[in-house]
């Protein structure tokens, strides 16, 4: 259910008319624990989203590279057979992607690389060709990418905080009519920072693109600033 969307507390026991509220509360309980489940509080609702960092985590653990590009292979088949047997239809909805990822360094660290050395490890472009990927960590300063002959504007700096808070407003990337709202969260665990990202959207998001931004994001965190912060891997 949490793959789908992510759902109250509330929610997910009207599912369950013959479980107890004490029961669903103690399974999601130990999936929080495992970190598969984040939780965010709204006023007085506890709302579950699906973490896929620690699934990712594991998904590249055991499935070998060779059989993951037979599997991603069939899926994009499946994809093109049956998008072409039926119209693409943008509809006004909302997208929300909560993600945790634990990262050997210290928060100061992990924001510095967030922030001063983004274009070190961000993998989104506007153009083929970016020559410069930019965010500037004060209120109002920009998050852009520079190409030959002009520029995108990802987000707009709403809040900062050095070494704890990062937020932005803007589409990051995304076309068509939709405002975004980013937020980085880090949390000092012994030498290791626990970084918290939220991603709202609303507006035009078809599910292709919930997905999309989903994979995005879990790759971003897990494949390239995680070694970043830890390896000091570039890629740009």
């Amino acid at each position: 259910m949490l793959k789908e969307k992510p759902r109250t507390t509330g929610d997910l026991c009207a599912q369950f008319p013959d479980v107890t509220r004490f029961a669903i509360m103690k399974h999601l309980e130990v999936l929080v624990t495992a970190g598969l489940v984040v939780l965010r509080r709204q006023g007085r609702e506890r709302w579950n989203h699906i973490n896929v960092v620690p699934l990712q985590e594991a998904h590249e653990r055991w499935v070998s590279q060779y059989q993951q590009a037979w599997a991603s292979s069939l899926l994009t088949l499946r994809r093109t057979v049956e998008s072409e047997s039926r119209a693409e239809r943008l509809a006004m909805d909302q997208m929300t992607i909560e993600q945790e990822i634990v990262i050997g360094g210290a928060p100061d660290t992990v924001y510095k690389a967030l922030t001063e050395n983004i274009g070190a490890w961000w993998s989104h472009s506007f153009s083929d060709a970016p020559k410069h990927i930019t965010l500037e960590p004060f209120p109002g300063g920009r998050f852009f990418e520079e190409f030959e002959g002009g520029g995108g504007l990802y987000a707009t700096v709403t809040y900062a905080e050095p070494g704890k808070e990062l937020r932005m407003l803007g589409p990051m990337g995304m076309s068509g009519a939709v405002a975004g709202y980013v937020e980085y969260r880090l949390e000092a665990e012994g030498k290791d920072t626990r970084l918290k990202l939220s991603h709202r959207v609303v507006g035009e998001v078809t599910d292709e693109r919930k997905s999309l931004y989903t994979t995005g994001w879990n790759a971003l965190l897990t494949q390239r600033l995680k070694p970043f912060v830890e390896n000091g891997e570039r890629y740009r």
